[in-house]
């Protein structure tokens, strides 16, 4: 699969409707002969696309880097998060079924919950409180249990500490979860290189196709540094998400 096929067919649309705007702009300008005025100060556009170039480059990478960061502590959390309450489901093969079977469905509860609703929720900035309650759930499978002795009495601490280990993950994830780009980096961002594209339309090319590939190019480009950024952004939807793979094998996988 290649890079465009990653993006949507509705953002693919507007690429194109945006794409002729550009090169029907650029056909304006050389047409009506409006970029001669610029003839005199290529030297001066030439570096002002050097420095504005420069700057968004800059800011593009520090973006990316920030969001990447997020994106990747989200799924780190997820995987910790579903490890953990996967220890819950093999640490307690021990026990009798009575006393296990409330944490395994516990645990199963949740996760189908996380899998098939929460996700959603993420995505829209909605609030988890139907999962906030299963995941009370499940440590309550735990604290509810009576050991009968000393050995049941160690493994219960072990699973206690686990289900602690998952809260603990739970709540990281949430919070990095509703983490966005400040929207005003996101405008900084978009600002810059509308000039840069400003610019580029503006320059006065000898060559009509060198000018019109560049433009072309240049557009493409800016239009799918932004899309990277805005789908990123939102680690729960778009072409680029983190997995709710995870938890939906603690439905099936584990018994």
């Amino acid at each position: 699969m290649n890079a465009i096929e990653l993006v949507p067919d509705d953002v693919r649309a507007l690429w194109a409707k945006l794409l002729l705007l550009i090169i029907g702009t650029y056909a304006v300008l050389r047409i009506s002969g409006l970029l001669g005025f610029f003839q005199d100060d290529r030297d001066g556009i030439a570096a002002l696309l050097q420095i504005i170039g420069t700057l968004y480059s800059v800011l593009y990478a520090f973006a990316t880097y920030v969001i990447w960061g997020q994106f990747t502590a989200v799924e780190n959390e997820i995987l910790k998060e579903s490890g953990a309450l996967k220890g819950l489901l093999v640490f307690s093969r021990p026990l009798a079924d009575n006393v296990r079977d409330p944490i395994v469905r516990a645990v199963k509860n949740y996760s189908r919950a996380v899998a098939e609703g929460e996700w959603g929720a993420l995505s829209r900035a909605e609030d988890t409180e139907k999962t906030d309650r299963l995941f009370l759930d499940v440590v309550a499978s735990v604290t509810d249990a009576r050991p009968e002795d000393d050995t049941q009495r160690t493994l219960f601490q072990r699973l206690l500490e686990i289900a602690n280990t998952a809260s603990t993950h739970r709540d990281e994830r949430l919070a990095l979860s509703v983490k966005r780009m400040p929207r005003t980096l996101h405008i900084f961002v978009s600002l810059t290189g509308f000039t840069i594209m400003l610019l580029v339309l503006c320059y006065p090319f000898h060559s009509v196709a060198l000018g019109a590939a560049s433009v072309v190019i240049i557009g493409m480009l800016l239009l799918f540094a932004r899309f990277v950024v805005t789908d990123l952004d939102n680690p729960f939807e778009g072409s680029w998400n983190v997995s709710s793979q995870p938890f939906a094998e603690l439905i099936t996988k584990f018994r």
